[in-house]
């Protein structure tokens, strides 16, 4: 994949379930897992998205005990 497809990859995971902060985090997080090389490129999208970090969402996620 390269950088054009990755960012549309994740322009359509950032309208999960109408753009769910849930499901688009937990989407991105397993797109960064399995392309670890465009992982800047989901943490930005989801900062510009929803004016937060994705690692510390997934994390205030986990704690919450939603998964």
């Amino acid at each position: 994949m390269n950088r054009e497809e990755a960012e549309k990859v994740v322009r359509i995971l950032l309208a999960a379930d109408g753009g769910c902060e849930f499901c688009v985090s937990s989407l991105l997080e397993l797109f960064c897992e399995n392309f670890p090389e465009f992982k800047e490129l989901a943490q930005e999208a989801f900062r510009n998205r929803f004016n937060m970090e994705l690692e510390d969402f997934i994390k205030e996620k986990e704690l919450s005990g939603r998964r």
